[in-house]
């Protein structure tokens, strides 16, 4: 049996399909880039402020670089990976993050040995917000030369990012501390380590070593001793 539907019928039932056509679109607007870009829901670009004299070096230097490298891709045998460095830091300092991003990793591709790059590609990453991917690239330079600095860089980041993971903070503490011995930064940060979970004598012995590490700084540090250690000592 045929059924014949009415003219409303039809118009209505055709708009239903328009809406759900023009709702599947503007999803697939909204979420597709999900699944089709590689840097979803990732900051991409930062606003650099400064003077429009030096953007124009800045964009000269790069276009030079760029020239540079591209000459050599072309022509010679070797080429100066430095010039990817290059070319990574000026789109940084531009806040195109995605170019230096990707001229960070064609680097440590034919160099990935080099704690300085893997550094510094961790910067960006943490820039973008790709958090595993920058805690991965700071865990690797660190693997690579076991400086204050790095392990510095590495604590830092967790402490901003991760605050819960404070075992992990004392293990990097202490691995530096077995590294590197008693420096003035180390101190304080396993200082600043004891007094937060608690542990008000191992804060303060802590602090009274780089008091006598660094005379030059002695008032500082015993006010932020004294400040630290009254909080520590209150009530929890």
């Amino acid at each position: 049996m045929i059924h014949h539907f009415s003219r409303k019928q039809v118009l209505l039932g055709t708009a239903i399909l328009v809406i759900l056509i023009l709702g599947g679109v503007m999803l697939w607007q909204k979420e597709g880039k999900r699944f089709t870009d590689p840097y979803y829901g990732l900051t991409t670009h930062i606003d650099v402020q400064m003077e429009d004299a030096t953007r124009t070096l800045v964009q000269q230097r790069l276009a030079t670089a760029q020239a540079s490298l591209a000459a050599q891709q072309g022509s010679e045998p070797d080429v100066d990976t430095q010039l990817y460095l290059v070319i990574a830091e000026h789109h940084k300092m531009l806040g195109d993050l995605v170019a230096s991003r990707e001229m960070y990793e064609k680097y440590l591709a034919l160099m990935p040995n080099s704690y300085v790059a893997w550094n510094a590609y961790a910067d960006v990453l943490e820039l973008m917000k790709d958090l595993p991917k920058a805690e991965a690239a700071l865990k690797m330079s660190l693997s690579l030369l076991k400086t204050e600095e790095y392990y510095r860089d590495y604590v830092e980041f967790l402490q901003r990012y991760y605050p819960e993971r404070r075992a992990e903070v004392k293990v990097l503490l202490d691995e530096a501390y077995g590294n590197l011995k008693q420096t003035p930064w180390i101190m304080i940060a396993l200082g600043n380590w004891f007094f937060e979970t608690g542990d008000c004598d191992q804060g303060k012995a802590h602090y009274d070593v780089v008091i006598a590490l660094s005379p030059g700084d002695t008032v500082a540090l015993k006010r932020d001793q004294k400040e630290k250690l009254a909080v520590c000592e209150q009530p929890r």
